[in-house]
């Protein structure tokens, strides 16, 4: 897992051509505009621009993708993330190939999941041995945001 802010995109590119392109298309769109839905940007890239409003924490479900790694970029407001390593996790809900994710719960005798909050112009960077629970308020109310989620194929 990775946390930063998105005018520190270049120091990941070394990461591999996939995430440059991934930054790319953050950094290059006007994503306050543009409408929520799905944008093909290159072969095994893709973002999911969406507007939602965050859950309270106790809400959280845990996700994790085999397949896919996720740049989250919060565009508009502010979003807590839950993660941790997914050997602290058992499975809750099967993995579904099609939607590449499977939902997860942790084991009883696992520590805490971290947490970071995720500030409008920030991004974390979820691989698949991150479990993370996403969308997650940063207070004690739920907040409308905007968020990209950038999905670049694992190789």
């Amino acid at each position: 897992m990775i946390f930063d802010n998105i005018e520190n995109a270049s120091k990941y590119y070394a990461l591999g051509d996939k995430i440059k392109k991934g930054f790319e298309f953050i950094i290059n769109n006007d994503l306050k505009s543009m409408p929520a839905g799905r944008y093909e940007i290159d072969e095994g890239i893709f973002a999911n621009v969406q507007e939602l409003e965050t859950r309270l924490p106790h809400m959280a479900k845990f996700e994790a993708h085999r397949d896919y790694i996720d740049i989250q970029y919060v565009i508009l407001g502010n979003e807590r993330m839950d993660f941790s390593l997914i050997d602290n996790f058992f499975e809750d809900i099967p993995y579904d190939k099609e939607k590449d994710v499977e939902f997860l719960k942790l084991k009883e005798d696992a520590l805490c999941p971290n947490v970071i909050n995720v500030r409008s112009g920030d991004f974390a960077i979820f691989f698949p041995q991150d479990a993370h629970a996403p969308m997650l308020s940063c207070n004690d109310g739920c907040e409308n945001i905007k968020k990209v989620i950038v999905k670049i194929k694992a190789d």
